[in-house]
């Protein structure tokens, strides 16, 4: 049977004068830049069904991934286990993701996803359900220096973030188009590349950020929908002109026509296409937590932080007492469902956390599949995934994965993880 694929896409643009989430919980929005959209993508192949949904916001919290898998699964006639929910990860957007324990990243922004959010999404699946059409695919791929790594080391040793010419990041920009089999029309394409949305820095414009002009360029070019797909982006920068991390609205501009016209020159490189069937590997992924610090170490450590002092350390030890307080032990395990998706020699690869590039160009050079991609910020919200490596060094993406939970994940997370998604990977045919 033909593979089929519809799309569909709404806009989510939230009011102006609401939080932006990413940065800090003060600031508000003053205007809007450009639209963020939803973009949801069905594909079809025999009795396999997956849907492929892309916001422009930053995160999005555990249970509203679970809400949107449930509606817009049934809106697309998609099992909920056979969607995928990602975010481009701009920073530049509405709250839709938020952590209790992290009071400076503010609360959820309900009105806008009961709202906007949700039933633009369920638009917007309904739409690439019912416009399914006999597609065939062509995979291009281009080298783009749209990213940096970020981790900056300076000289006494420690790291902030800013760029780091010498450390890895995925410079592989892979675009895949998907074409109606009769007519040889563009349906769909998606862009897959790896970088923070994070240019227009703590600006009060609503933005898709940089990945929204390339987007746009790569949509006037080939006249189809685009989704775009961020990868392995925790520890990579937009390359801006000002060596750092964030920039502003022109800094935004700046990267996204240099990303534009590298997603141009992937989808030009595409020569051949060809009819695959789709298939999907379903699990669990299971990382168990390093032992609980004991009860009398987390008050002798809570009693170094100031009363007013705020960080990841402090916030998660806090949480601990409280579960010490209440008997409430915790799970002895992190556990996720995954579901991988493979498109003829392309495979995407979720991960609900912010993903070093190591990670993404390991999966890819131990998977029997040319196009391995990895997803960044897609199925759930967890904070940072390091590497083993960059834990000793430490920095702001280590803070954050270390004291993210009341209970520490181990220190070799990520080789687990690549373990275990290899061995799903494995599943494919």
């Amino acid at each position: 049977m033909a593979l089929l694929a519809g799309v569909g896409r709404e806009v989510i643009t939230p009011e102006v004068g609401g939080f932006l989430f990413g940065y800090n919980n003060k600031t508000r929005s003053t205007s809007i830049n450009d639209d963020l959209t939803v973009t949801a993508l069905v594909m079809k192949s025999e009795d396999t069904s997956v849907l492929m949904i892309s916001f422009s916001v930053c995160l999005i919290h555990d249970d509203l991934v679970r809400e949107i898998s449930e509606k817009a699964g049934a809106a697309a006639e998609v099992s909920c286990e056979h969607v995928v929910v990602s975010t481009t990860h701009t920073h530049s957007g509405p709250r839709t993701a938020y952590f209790p324990q992290f009071t400076n990243f503010g609360d959820l922004d309900r009105d806008y996803c009961d709202i906007i959010l949700v039933p633009k999404c369920v638009e917007a699946a309904e739409t690439a359900a019912s416009s399914l059409v006999p597609v065939t695919i062509g995979v291009g791929v281009t080298e783009s220096k749209v990213g940096i790594n970020r981790r900056q080391l300076l000289k006494d040793g420690n790291v902030i973030l800013g760029q780091n010419p010498w450390d890895p990041y995925d410079s592989t920009m892979t675009v895949i188009s998907f074409k109606n089999v009769e007519t040889m029309e563009p349906v769909v394409n998606i862009v897959h590349v790896g970088a923070h949305c994070t240019a227009a820095g703590i600006n009060h414009e609503v933005t898709r950020d940089w990945a929204g002009v390339m987007v746009d360029r790569l949509e006037a070019e080939s006249g189809a929908v685009t989704m775009f797909l961020n990868g392995t982006l925790g520890d990579v920068a937009p390359r801006m002109a000002n060596g750092g991390s964030t920039g502003d609205l022109k800094h935004a501009m700046e990267v996204g026509g240099l990303a534009g016209i590298d997603a141009v020159r992937a989808y030009k490189n595409i020569r051949t296409f060809y009819n695959e069937p789709l298939q999907v590997s379903c699990g669990e992924l299971s990382v168990p937590y390093k032992p609980a610090i004991p009860v009398d170490d987390v008050h002798a450590l809570l009693d170094l932080f100031g009363a007013d002092e705020w960080s990841f350390k402090k916030a998660s030890l806090s949480a601990l007492a409280d579960m010490y307080k209440n008997d409430e032990p915790g799970p002895d395990k992190w556990n996720v469902k995954q579901v991988i998706v493979r498109l003829g020699p392309v495979v995407f690869v979720p991960y609900p956390f912010e993903v070093s590039s190591e990670i993404g160009l390991r999966m890819r050079v131990y998977s029997p599949f040319v196009h391995t991609l990895s997803l960044s910020c897609t199925n759930g919200s967890h904070s940072y995934l390091p590497t083993q490596s960059q834990i000793c060094r430490g920095g702001y993406e280590i803070e954050s994965f270390l004291w993210f939970r009341p209970r520490q994940l181990p220190d070799d997370t990520d080789t687990r993880l690549i373990l275990q998604n290899l061995e799903l990977i494995k599943e494919f045919k």
